[in-house]
């Protein structure tokens, strides 16, 4: 049977907590950018607006513009435009969590093969619904 006692804070095997939604989720996607080599990793909100990046500024602005994009792609587009590059480099996956839609973005080599897409997807679902249910 699990304690639902206090507990000591120094006990916990995560460090570095925060109460900041967005610096919880900043953390996550550096850790996740990490732990897989990539060159970045993003969340982003359905308008292209870049919520959380890991990896140079520039290319996470980027990913999150493009991201929505592609999440909605025209199944009849077959002309190929300036993000087939994105796309043949990044895997992406749209969710939502308590009816608001974002999309995680990997993007580097490896990124089709990572297990980090799961892991960003489940961390947001955590941060963000813990948000919403305090």
């Amino acid at each position: 049977m699990i304690d639902a006692g206090p507990r000591d804070p120094r006990d916990d095997r995560r460090r570095n907590r925060t109460e900041s939604a967005l610096e919880a989720l900043t953390r996550l996607v550096e850790a996740s950018r990490r732990r897989a080599g990539l060159e970045a990793v993003t969340v982003s909100d359905q308008g292209g607006f870049l919520l959380a990046g890991a990896g140079a500024h520039r290319l996470c602005e980027e990913l999150a513009a493009w991201a929505p994009v592609m999440a909605h792609g025209a199944d009849n587009d077959t002309v190929p435009t300036s993000l087939d590059s994105f796309e043949s480099r990044t895997r992406l996956r749209r969710l939502a969590v308590d009816g608001i839609e974002i999309v995680v973005t990997l993007c580097g080599p490896g990124a089709a093969e990572s297990p980090e897409l799961e892991a960003v997807s489940a961390g947001c679902e955590r941060i963000l619904g813990q948000r919403s249910a305090s």
